[in-house]
């Protein structure tokens, strides 16, 4: 064994004690794979993990709850160009589509739109980037601002079916130069 766990020598007495603490250490050591529907059959044990097998769903114990941290998937996303002349007079016009399949789901996690000469600290609210799950708005923001679900009381942006679609919208009177930016998780 490793040094993490403890072997009795040959002839201790009360050798169950240090192997009793190795199966609780290993109850945190070891993670649990099951299907998220059959969490509930697993002891929560502070410190233990469960991956569900068919979501994709990380969970950690407290010792008395399942606690959701996070969701093993594929990433996609991020800058969907470089800096794009936007005509004035744009009203949620397409810029990109995310397709995912049947029995997926697709996390928004992030969205930003950089609006290039204007301050960081600036936003322009006559421009607007905003994701839409058919013809549900999923998350919208002013142009050069950024978001990120994990701080939005908006969230989680979660869309169950595709297309899901990056839209900008451009009335500023004048033309911008922008990048529309969009990261997500596509997990079962």
């Amino acid at each position: 064994m490793t040094n993490r766990y403890t072997t009795p020598t040959e002839g201790t007495v009360d050798w169950h004690v240090p192997l009793n603490e190795n199966f609780e250490q290993l109850d945190r050591d070891v993670e649990i794979r099951d299907e998220a529907a059959n969490i509930d059959q697993y002891d929560p044990v502070a410190g233990a993990k469960f991956f569900a097998t068919d979501s994709g769903a990380i969970y950690s114990g407290d010792g008395s709850t399942w606690t959701l941290v996070g969701y093993a998937a594929r990433a996609v996303g991020g800058d969907i160009g470089h800096y794009v002349n936007y005509a004035d007079g744009l009203v949620d016009e397409p810029v990109n589509d995310f397709l995912f399949g049947d029995g997926e789901v697709l996390d928004v996690t992030r969205v930003a739109f950089p609006i290039k000469g204007t301050p960081s600290d600036q936003t322009v609210a006559d421009a607007a980037l905003r994701v839409y799950e058919g013809e549900t708005l999923l998350v919208e923001i002013e142009g050069n601002d950024f978001r990120a679900a994990a701080a939005a009381d908006s969230a989680p942006w979660v869309a169950e079916s595709g297309p899901v679609t990056v839209t900008v919208t451009n009335q500023t009177g004048a033309s911008i130069a922008a990048v529309p930016k969009v990261w997500a998780n596509i997990r079962r």
